[in-house]
Protein backbone atom coordinates (compact mmCIF):
# COMPACT_ATOMS: atom_id res chain seq x y z
CA UNK A 1 0.00 0.00 0.00
CA UNK A 2 1.63 3.30 -0.84
CA UNK A 3 1.15 6.43 0.59
CA UNK A 4 0.24 9.54 -1.43
CA UNK A 5 2.96 11.71 -1.92
CA UNK A 6 1.77 14.24 1.32
CA UNK A 7 1.71 11.16 3.95
CA UNK A 8 4.90 10.02 2.22
CA UNK A 9 6.84 12.95 2.62
CA UNK A 10 5.58 13.92 6.06
CA UNK A 11 6.81 10.25 6.90
CA UNK A 12 10.18 10.83 5.58
CA UNK A 13 10.53 13.65 6.90
CA UNK A 14 9.13 12.35 10.86
CA UNK A 15 12.25 9.92 9.73
CA UNK A 16 14.79 12.09 9.03
CA UNK A 17 14.13 13.98 12.15
CA UNK A 18 14.44 11.25 14.12
CA UNK A 19 17.46 10.02 12.76
CA UNK A 20 19.27 13.36 12.76
CA UNK A 21 18.50 13.73 16.96
CA UNK A 22 19.44 10.12 16.88
CA UNK A 23 22.90 10.89 16.03
CA UNK A 24 22.87 14.55 18.19
CA UNK A 25 22.25 12.58 20.83
CA UNK A 26 24.69 10.05 20.36
CA UNK A 27 27.66 12.39 19.36
CA UNK A 28 26.89 14.11 22.67
CA UNK A 29 27.10 10.94 25.01
CA UNK A 30 30.37 10.24 23.00
CA UNK A 31 31.87 13.70 23.87
CA UNK A 32 30.79 13.19 27.28
CA UNK A 33 31.92 10.00 28.35
CA UNK A 34 35.04 11.18 28.68
CA UNK A 35 34.18 11.96 32.03
CA UNK A 36 33.87 8.53 32.97
CA UNK A 37 37.24 7.72 34.12
CA UNK A 38 37.00 10.98 36.49
CA UNK A 39 34.17 10.11 38.27
CA UNK A 40 35.49 6.12 38.43
CA UNK A 41 39.03 7.84 40.34
CA UNK A 42 36.42 9.76 42.36
CA UNK A 43 34.98 7.02 43.24
CA UNK A 44 37.88 4.30 43.80
CA UNK A 45 38.77 6.98 46.49
CA UNK A 46 35.88 6.65 48.40
CA UNK A 47 35.04 4.08 51.35
CA UNK A 48 31.05 4.48 50.01
CA UNK A 49 31.22 5.54 46.77
CA UNK A 50 27.41 5.58 45.75
CA UNK A 51 26.76 9.34 46.27
CA UNK A 52 29.76 9.94 44.07
CA UNK A 53 28.91 7.67 41.29
CA UNK A 54 25.60 9.29 41.47
CA UNK A 55 26.98 13.02 40.76
CA UNK A 56 29.13 11.65 38.79
CA UNK A 57 26.02 10.08 36.26
CA UNK A 58 24.07 13.30 36.73
CA UNK A 59 27.32 15.17 35.79
CA UNK A 60 27.26 13.21 32.64
CA UNK A 61 24.07 13.18 31.83
CA UNK A 62 23.79 16.59 32.37
CA UNK A 63 26.79 17.10 29.85
CA UNK A 64 25.19 14.98 27.31
CA UNK A 65 22.37 16.83 27.90
CA UNK A 66 23.40 20.17 27.22
CA UNK A 67 25.32 19.27 24.31
CA UNK A 68 22.68 17.26 22.75
CA UNK A 69 20.47 20.15 23.04
CA UNK A 70 23.32 22.81 21.95
CA UNK A 71 23.18 26.31 21.60
CA UNK A 72 22.79 28.52 25.16
CA UNK A 73 22.91 25.03 27.07
CA UNK A 74 26.24 24.22 25.42
CA UNK A 75 27.58 27.49 26.34
CA UNK A 76 27.51 26.69 29.85
CA UNK A 77 29.30 23.25 29.58
CA UNK A 78 32.85 24.08 29.48
CA UNK A 79 33.26 27.17 31.97
CA UNK A 80 30.79 25.01 34.42
CA UNK A 81 33.43 21.82 33.84
CA UNK A 82 36.72 24.12 34.52
CA UNK A 83 35.34 25.64 37.17
CA UNK A 84 33.84 22.11 39.02
CA UNK A 85 37.56 20.30 38.67
CA UNK A 86 39.03 22.28 41.24
CA UNK A 87 37.12 21.68 44.01
CA UNK A 88 36.55 18.22 42.81
CA UNK A 89 40.11 17.44 41.80
CA UNK A 90 41.57 19.59 45.52
CA UNK A 91 40.14 16.67 47.54
CA UNK A 92 41.12 13.67 45.24
CA UNK A 93 44.66 15.08 45.38
CA UNK A 94 44.83 15.93 49.09
CA UNK A 95 43.51 12.46 49.64
CA UNK A 96 45.89 10.54 47.25
CA UNK A 97 48.72 12.58 49.08
CA UNK A 98 48.22 10.23 51.89
CA UNK A 99 47.41 13.01 54.86
CA UNK A 100 46.38 11.41 57.60
CA UNK A 101 44.40 12.76 60.33
CA UNK A 102 44.36 12.37 64.16
CA UNK A 103 41.96 10.54 66.44
CA UNK A 104 38.46 11.34 65.10
CA UNK A 105 37.84 14.58 63.86
CA UNK A 106 39.79 16.06 60.58
CA UNK A 107 39.12 19.53 59.39
CA UNK A 108 41.63 19.54 56.46
CA UNK A 109 38.93 17.60 53.72
CA UNK A 110 36.13 20.08 54.49
CA UNK A 111 38.14 23.10 54.74
CA UNK A 112 39.49 22.06 51.56
CA UNK A 113 36.47 21.71 49.79
CA UNK A 114 35.88 25.19 50.75
CA UNK A 115 39.19 26.23 49.24
CA UNK A 116 38.39 24.50 46.05
CA UNK A 117 34.30 25.03 46.37
CA UNK A 118 35.87 29.04 46.57
CA UNK A 119 38.45 28.85 43.93
CA UNK A 120 35.90 26.70 41.71
CA UNK A 121 33.65 29.81 42.26
CA UNK A 122 35.97 32.88 41.29
CA UNK A 123 36.54 30.77 37.85
CA UNK A 124 33.10 30.33 37.50
CA UNK A 125 32.73 34.04 38.16
CA UNK A 126 35.46 35.01 35.59
CA UNK A 127 34.34 32.50 32.88
CA UNK A 128 30.41 32.16 32.82
CA UNK A 129 28.75 33.69 30.47
CA UNK A 130 26.66 36.77 31.69
CA UNK A 131 23.27 36.19 33.99
CA UNK A 132 21.79 38.36 30.93
CA UNK A 133 22.62 35.74 28.03
CA UNK A 134 20.36 33.99 26.85
CA UNK A 135 17.51 34.37 29.60
CA UNK A 136 20.65 33.10 31.72
CA UNK A 137 20.21 29.89 30.40
CA UNK A 138 24.28 29.32 29.90
CA UNK A 139 24.96 30.96 34.07
CA UNK A 140 22.54 28.29 34.80
CA UNK A 141 23.76 25.25 33.23
CA UNK A 142 27.60 26.23 34.14
CA UNK A 143 26.32 26.94 37.59
CA UNK A 144 24.75 23.49 37.42
CA UNK A 145 27.98 21.71 35.95
CA UNK A 146 30.27 23.18 38.46
CA UNK A 147 28.00 21.70 41.26
CA UNK A 148 28.14 18.61 40.16
CA UNK A 149 31.55 18.33 38.97
CA UNK A 150 32.67 19.70 42.72
CA UNK A 151 30.34 17.14 44.82
CA UNK A 152 31.62 14.24 42.84
CA UNK A 153 35.15 15.23 44.63
CA UNK A 154 33.42 16.74 47.82
CA UNK A 155 31.18 14.48 48.67
CA UNK A 156 34.07 11.65 49.52
CA UNK A 157 33.95 13.64 53.27
CA UNK A 158 30.35 13.41 53.26
CA UNK A 159 27.30 16.45 53.47
CA UNK A 160 29.79 18.57 55.40
CA UNK A 161 32.52 18.48 52.39
CA UNK A 162 29.55 19.10 50.11
CA UNK A 163 28.19 22.05 51.86
CA UNK A 164 31.68 23.44 52.20
CA UNK A 165 32.08 23.51 48.52
CA UNK A 166 28.58 25.09 47.53
CA UNK A 167 29.27 27.51 50.27
CA UNK A 168 32.76 27.92 48.55
CA UNK A 169 31.40 28.43 45.23
CA UNK A 170 28.49 30.71 46.07
CA UNK A 171 31.14 32.76 47.88
CA UNK A 172 33.40 32.96 45.36
CA UNK A 173 31.02 33.08 42.20
CA UNK A 174 29.22 35.94 43.53
CA UNK A 175 31.11 38.75 44.08
CA UNK A 176 32.95 38.44 40.85
CA UNK A 177 29.52 38.25 38.67
CA UNK A 178 28.05 41.02 40.67
CA UNK A 179 31.27 42.93 39.30
CA UNK A 180 31.01 41.82 36.08
CA UNK A 181 27.36 42.63 35.82
CA UNK A 182 27.99 46.49 37.29
CA UNK A 183 31.04 46.91 34.81
CA UNK A 184 28.08 45.81 31.75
Amino acid sequence: MDLPDPARAATLKTRARRAYEAGRLGAALRRSLWLAPVVALAGLCCADPAGTIVCGVGLIAAVTFCLWRGESFRRGIRPGLLAGFIPMLVPLVAQAGGHLCGADRCLLFPTLCILGGLAGGVALGLLAPRPREAHGVPLFVASLIAGLAGATGCLLYGLIGLGGMAVGLLAGAVPVLATRAARG
